[in-house]
């Protein structure tokens, strides 16, 4: 491992990926909708017992958010809005506004970074009329309750969007194909699944076709090409299924490796009173940003050079420096009060974390967060 703790993702060995590179080469099948794409879909299905809904594999988590809020946007031509939580990634807001709709910023929950249910009600008495959605985004793979998201979308007879990112380790699996919302995840090299830069949705099946034809530039089918849909080329290359592939081939390693050595850094910093970390959630879930959250205020550029200087460690913003809503080109459009965000965005950061960490480094990373914080 490198002397320097920083985020260092690691895809599939080349050793694990050959024997799916030779099928390539077999198949002489290189680009979209082929036989690795038609295997690896059925594998993840059956994984997370998907009937009623199913998948479509697209080239990232952003296009796979982007198509979903086009799907909303030929349901609801008319209407304006998209609720979104400040406190999330630049991903969500662009894909809002690329789709036609403009984000109404709203904040979060302290308990889980979630989305304020409060707010959620609140937005909708007074923007009713024009709420074409909701997205609701997981943060850094925390799990949000389907039946809950579910509970949105009748309760106020709306599309929610869900922005599970890196939550498929942690889906309910029990409840997922009951679930009526569309989900976007992605399989970014940083992410617990991690892949080529790549991403997927999940939608009842009824939409399938119609996901199929916005990552493939409108088009019908691939025979006439007809175009019937707005689109964008958003494939998913044989390629991209390849390298998932591999990676899901050892996803009960990766669950295994994650949890120790998440479990290891918990009860190595539990007794520090000055910071709530990972399970802030009321329980351990797997994901490799590890969260720090300071009782006080903190100056994240000094505490930066400090444990940088001193244990060659990288910390970070998991995000973004500031919440979506202080960004210059954000900053002009509506928000509901966000006390909490506001509060939050001081006071957090993540220590980079790898499943092949040893326990010299696990320890070294304890003893940086201890330094500062005592």
């Amino acid at each position: 491992m490198n002397k320097y703790l920083f985020q260092q993702p690691q895809l599939a060995k080349t050793s694990k990926l050959v024997s799916y590179f030779r099928n390539i080469d077999k198949n002489r099948y290189y680009s979209n909708f082929g036989p690795l794409y038609n295997e690896l879909k059925k594998k993840i299905e059956k994984y997370l017992g998907l009937k009623k809904n199913t998948i479509t594999f697209t080239s990232s988590g952003f296009s796979s958010l982007l198509s979903l809020c086009y799907f909303v946007r030929k349901k609801n031509p008319k209407k304006k809005y998209i609720l979104v939580p400040s406190y999330s990634f630049q991903a969500n807001p662009q894909a809002i506004l690329q789709s036609g709709f403009e984000p109404i910023f709203l904040d979060i929950n302290t308990k889980n970074l979630c989305m304020d249910n409060e707010q959620i009600n609140a937005a909708f008495k007074k923007y009713k009329k024009n709420i074409a959605a909701v997205m609701i985004v997981s943060p850094f793979g925390y799990p949000i309750e389907i039946d809950y998201l579910n509970d949105i979308k009748n309760k106020f007879n709306t599309t929610v969007i869900y922005d599970a990112a890196d939550a498929l380790l942690n889906f309910d699996k029990k409840n997922l194909d009951k679930s009526k919302i569309l989900i976007a995840c992605s399989f970014h090299p940083t992410k617990t699944l991690p892949a080529n830069e790549s991403g997927m949705i999940i939608a009842p099946k009824k939409y399938y076709e119609y996901f199929n034809s916005v990552i493939n530039f409108g088009f019908k089918d691939n025979i006439n090409k007809e175009t019937t849909n707005l689109g964008f080329n958003f494939k998913f290359s044989e390629y991209d299924a390849a390298i998932l592939m591999a990676n899901f081939d050892n996803i009960l390693n990766i669950k295994k490796n994650i949890k120790k050595k998440i479990n290891y850094l918990v009860k190595k910093l539990d007794n520090n009173k000055y910071i709530n970390f990972q399970h802030l959630f009321s329980k351990t879930w797997f994901s490799l940003k590890v969260l720090i959250i300071s009782r006080d205020i903190i100056n994240f550029q000094k505490l930066f050079i400090k444990i940088k200087s001193r244990y060659k460690i990288g910390i970070y913003k998991a995000w973004s420096f500031k919440p979506m809503h202080q960004h210059k080109i954000f900053k002009k459009f509506k928000k509901m009060p966000l006390n909490n965000t506001n509060s939050i965005e001081k006071r957090i950061f993540c220590i980079p974390f790898n499943i092949n960490y040893k326990k010299k480094e696990l320890d070294r990373l304890v003893r940086s967060i201890n330094s500062f914080f005592k």
